[in-house]
Order: structure tokens, then sequence, then C-alpha cells
């Protein structure tokens, strides 16, 4: 009953960028290798952030065992400020070093995939503080043993992100651009309704705590172990796409459909 639902959260985050490759590929390989430094830059970076889905989690599931309700919210609030921080940190990193990042990514030669990626990239980074507070949210909800709501949440995203890559990208020709719009909405509906469902089981969702030190320091010994492995994950898939790049755009977009 409850990993059923779960899975399905873990099914939807893929299911968006696939929607978006399979769109754009119908349309310009060219935007089809973009998708790939892109979806380095976007979706690969934020599976760095995975340790805080650990941290909340287990330390909400272990608070609400011990019938500790008011610790659980403290720490929710506590875990919603860091994610929100790093979130905001995210955006700026987008906005100040994505071309330069994907520039030495893909190499300078390719001025017209940077460009598309870059695009890309620009548009989906106004959703990384909503992306990182809803991973906090969903995070939580799966310590109450709670899958539905997310899935819910999720589900939507997934057919707002369907629905809008056909008709920006498909119907007003829009491509790359109208795909990264399309997620980025997606992404921040989704972030809205996990957090409406913590405040449906009595959480206060909007509520943000700056961290203590010694908080911080029990966050670091509970992610630290997840944030080293994925970080070595993202860094392996990384390898492979910046491999790719070096193969031409028609292999890079080739690589971008075989991913999946």
């Amino acid at each position: 009953v409850f990993a059923g639902p779960a899975l399905g959260l873990w099914i939807c985050g893929p299911l968006m960028s696939l929607i978006d490759t399979m769109v754009i590929g119908q349309t310009s390989s060219l935007q089809l290798a973009a998708l790939g430094p892109g979806t380095v830059f976007c979706d690969y970076l934020c599976y760095i952030f995975m340790f805080l889905s650990v941290a909340t989690s287990n330390m909400v599931a272990t608070s609400l065992a011990n019938k500790d309700e008011e610790l659980a919210q403290h720490q929710v609030s506590t875990l919603l400020f860091i994610a929100l921080t790093f979130g905001i940190g995210m955006f700026l990193f987008t906005k100040i070093f994505g071309v330069q990042v994907l520039t030495a990514f893909t190499g300078s030669k390719n001025h017209e995939i940077i460009s598309a990626a870059n695009t890309y990239a620009q548009i989906r980074g106004f959703a990384w503080p909503a992306v990182l507070v809803g991973l906090v949210a969903q995070s939580a909800s799966l310590g109450m043993k709670d899958a539905w709501g997310p899935l819910k949440a999720l589900a939507a995203a997934s057919v707002i992100n369907g629905v809008g890559d056909i008709f920006l990208c498909s119907v007003c020709g829009y491509g790359i651009a109208g795909a990264a719009w399309a997620t980025m909405v997606s992404q921040i509906v989704a972030a809205f309704m996990m957090m409406q469902n913590l405040n449906s089981r009595g959480f206060r969702a909007f509520s943000f705590t700056i961290p203590s030190t010694r908080e911080l320091l029990q966050i670091f010994e509970i992610a630290a172990p997840v944030f080293v492995t994925m970080t070595s994950k993202v860094a392996f898939y990384a390898l492979l796409t910046y491999s790719a790049t070096s193969m031409g755009a028609i292999t890079l977009a080739g690589h971008q459909v075989h991913t999946f």
C-alpha cells in the first residue's frame, strides 16, 4: 500500500524529462542534443540534493515514532529553510555561471548547442527554490507514511508538463524554450501541492526556521554518505554526456534518447 504510490513518485521525475525528450525529438535534432547538457545542469545536479530527502524522511519518521509532533514540525521547518536557501543559491548560480558551465561542459565550438542548452537551463532555473522545497515536503510526507499526497502532486505535474510541452513546442513552435517553461511551471505546481498536502496533515508547511549549528551537524551526520554517493553517480553520468558532446550533435541527440 505504501510502496506502490512511493514507486510512482520516482517514476514521475524522469517522466517529465522523458516528455521533453519525446516532444523536442519530433522538432529538432540540434535542440534534442542540447537537452543533454541542459538536463545534466537541471536534473542531474538536483540529485545531489537527495541528501535533503534522506535527512527529512529519517528525522520526521523518528520523531513521529517517538510521538513528538512538535519536534517533527521544527525539523520540517528547519529543512524547508535549508532547501529554500540551497534553491535560491542554485537559482543565482544558474543565472551567473550557467553559460560558463555549459561552455566548459559542451566545448566552445558547439555554439548552437550551448545557446539552446542555456535557454533551457535559464528558464528551468526559476524553479530551483520550488524544486528543493518540494523535495523536502515530499520526503516529510513519506516520513509520515503518506505516499498518496505527493504522488497526486507529481501526477498532476506530469500532466501539466505533457500538455504544456505539446502546446508550447508542437503547436506554438517555441521548441526547447517551450519545453523548459512547461517543465518549470509543472515543478512549481507540484511543490505548491506538496506544501498544501503537508498543511492538510496538520503541519505548518510555510513555516521556515533557521537551523542551529547542532542541528546542522545532525543533518550532516545523516546525509553525508548519501551526498557522497549521489555526487559520485552524478559525476559518472555527467562524464558520459560530456564524452558524447565530443562526437557531434547527432550522436549527442542519440545519447539523450538512450539515457531514458
